[in-house]
């Protein structure tokens, strides 16, 4: 398989263009989602499935705009309409949880390890309302072999860019979260396209 070599300019450039093209809606989106998991916080025992169901709103939003589409505020919901989604959404959110979990146990590097190469369930997830909670995992596994180093930088690219966001009062969040989240999506398209011509390329 020949291994795809994106470049930190491939994706946040785009991220950073359909920030601005979308400011005030993702604002709003922004403002919603720290008011509703706040509001969450209080419940307690709702604050978890709070917090996915809002995971699985901004991922949502990230994909349409990474498509190609104008996001509007019907896309908050889109994928509740599928029950399958937000169970498969859930379930395997915890399942990748437990098996980093268990990876940073035995001596935390295949922790990380995993941690990387099965980021991008919740997108796949989100796109593939029929594929299962080890199917995802597998595919991300799949996607994104050979690109561990690269991945790795590319997180640890975007942890600092959300910590300079801290730094400016907490402010600067309100630019590098949607960013953040648009170079993922962007990423994720483009090695979701980059596997599907190996695939036609291999048959």
């Amino acid at each position: 398989m020949t291994t795809h070599k994106f470049t930190l300019k491939e994706v946040f450039s785009p991220a950073w263009t359909k920030t601005k093209e979308y400011a005030w809606y993702l604002f709003c989106v922004f403002i919603l989602s720290v008011a509703v998991m706040a509001i969450g916080r209080f419940t307690f025992i709702l604050a978890p499935l709070i917090d996915y169901l809002v995971g699985i709103s901004i991922v949502t939003i990230s994909l349409v705009i990474a498509s190609g589409h104008t996001p509007t505020f019907n896309d908050l919901f889109k994928s509740f309409k599928n029950y399958k989604i937000t169970w498969h959404y859930i379930l395997t959110t915890l399942l990748y949880i437990l098996i980093v979990v268990i990876g940073l146990i035995f001596f935390i590097l295949p922790g990380i390890y995993l941690a990387v190469r099965l980021h991008f369930y919740k997108f796949l997830i989100i796109e593939h309302e029929n594929m299962g909670p080890i199917d995802t995992l597998k595919e991300s596994m799949r996607m994104t072999s050979g690109l561990f180093w690269r991945l790795l930088g590319f997180i640890i690219v975007i942890a600092l860019f959300n910590i300079v966001g801290v730094l400016l009062l907490g402010v600067g969040l309100i630019i590098t979260i949607p960013v953040s989240v648009l170079a993922h999506a962007f990423l994720y398209k483009k090695l979701l396209h980059h596997n599907k011509e190996v695939k036609v390329d291999s048959i």
